[in-house]
């Protein structure tokens, strides 16, 4: 499985481009528009787009994929966010943009997608929705997408609507009892969790 990632121009989040056959793509939270201009660069095609959360920097550019037929997968709790002022359009003074939840996935539900092994983990703490993907490679590796759950030395801000700090301590806990991976956050660079777990003082403080 090839790992794409788009880092952000300006205000933004992180964008990965997931292909296990150089072909078709999970984009895990698009962030803008461009993200199309990059998949065509490749010869990808996006057949799905997962959201580990609603807010508007991670969900630019999903208007434009799923106008090109990609479907949008959310955690069901997220779903109940998405198009609402939960999403921070009008705190960020941007006009929304416009996308249906076609699936969703409960916590630790797994599938396959575009022959990818996935699983979300419910992290509740930013948003009440907020989620990761925990990715299985068919030679074991696993990866781990945090949104802005889990960032290198931090974590994602619990005072926007439906956040909880209480919630976000029970997430971080939970993501440190996972075996050791990298980590893909939605913010900044990567990381592993074995380096969190040890040096995390959000994590050290769960």
């Amino acid at each position: 499985m090839q790992i794409i990632t788009i880092f952000p121009r300006g205000f933004g989040a992180n964008t990965y481009i997931l292909t296990e056959d150089g072909e078709n793509a999970l984009v895990i939270d698009p962030a803008d528009t461009r993200i199309a201009d990059e998949l065509k660069k490749r010869g990808l095609k996006c057949a799905y787009v997962l959201l580990t959360h609603c807010h508007f920097d991670h969900v630019g550019g999903v208007e434009v994929l799923q106008e090109q037929g990609a479907k949008v997968v959310c955690s069901a709790e997220e779903k109940t966010l998405v198009g609402t002022s939960a999403a921070l359009f009008a705190l960020a003074g941007m006009p929304p943009v416009e996308y249906t939840v076609n699936k969703t996935l409960t916590d630790e539900e797994e599938c396959f997608l575009c022959g990818i092994q996935l699983k979300m983990l419910l992290t509740p703490g930013h948003t009440k929705g907020s989620c990761c993907y925990l990715i299985t490679e068919k030679d074991g590796g696993r990866y781990l997408f945090t949104g802005d759950t889990l960032f290198a030395d931090s974590m994602g801000r619990t005072d926007f609507p439906t956040g909880d700090l209480e919630a976000m301590r029970k997430s971080l806990k939970r993501l440190a009892a996972l075996d050791d991976m990298p980590v893909y956050p939605g913010h900044n660079e990567e990381t592993t969790i074995e380096r969190e777990r040890t040096y995390n003082p959000f994590v050290l403080d769960a």
